[in-house]
């Protein structure tokens, strides 16, 4: 019996845990997810071309990125009129003109790309494949991180993507998450708004009344019992009656 020596790509893909999906129809649930619309799509972590063959078919100009080279090769070669960008996703520029962006995200940089989208401008819409239990967190709000960004963006569970659905298998499912813009706030009072909302979370109390009080100095009522019950329009009515 004979093994193959795991190479660096292979040390890479485990560290990130990238599993590549393999289900057309999941991948076809995700492209038609997007809002029709004839904006440039980019996908991230194009692997071996499951989504990007479904996103073909929307017609849109669509970037594709991909560290692998030889899946660079490959798509290149079978998909000539996608843009394939060779490149590790983190370090991607998004275009400079409205765009959405789809992609089955590493599970291991989940956070941290998920983050970078949010600090990024221009895109309209993502839809991302991301581990079950953290989308649907993002879907449930209630928060810290959820609080923070509520203003601008809205998060949807869209569906759980089964575990065998991946190669490798992964040790959990997947979860579609959807991800649109608002805006409840001016994103000039972004950085003020949310640390508010951190201070709040981290402030003492048993209750959020006592931790607004611990915060601001000053009693507020009719609050529900804890910071994770406030909607994002109740945590938007809340900063600006406490910073006007």
């Amino acid at each position: 019996m004979s093994f193959r020596r795991r190479t660096a790509r292979d040390r890479a893909r485990r560290e990130l845990g990238q599993n590549f999906l393999i289900n057309p129809r999941a991948a076809r649930r995700m492209a038609r997810a997007l809002t029709q619309s004839q904006d440039p799509v980019v996908e991230l972590g194009a692997g071996r071309g499951a989504l990007t063959r479904e996103l073909v078919h929307l017609g849109r100009p669509l970037i594709a990125v991909e560290l692998d080279r030889r899946c660079v090769e490959r798509l290149s070669a079978e998909l000539p009129q996608v843009r394939l960008h060779h490149g590790d996703m983190r370090e991607f520029r998004f275009p400079a003109r409205p765009h959405a962006v789809v992609g089955n995200l590493p599970f291991g940089i989940t956070t941290t790309m998920t983050r970078t989208l949010l600090t990024t401008q221009n895109w309209t819409e993502a839809v991302l494949l991301i581990q079950h239990e953290v989308a649907g967190k993002r879907a449930r709000g209630g928060s810290q991180l959820n609080a923070q960004w509520a203003p601008w963006f809205e998060f949807r569970l869209l569906g759980e993507i089964p575990a065998q659905d991946f190669r490798p298998i992964p040790a959990c499912s997947g979860g579609i998450l959807h991800i649109t813009r608002r805006q409840l706030l001016p994103v000039e009072r972004r950085n003020d708004y949310q640390a508010f909302v951190q201070a709040v979370y981290q402030a003492r109390g048993r209750s959020l009344a006592e931790m607004i009080r611990n915060v601001t100095g000053h009693r507020h009522h009719g609050l529900p019992p804890l910071p994770k019950d406030l909607t994002p329009q109740a945590w938007v009515r809340l900063y600006r009656r406490i910073r006007s």
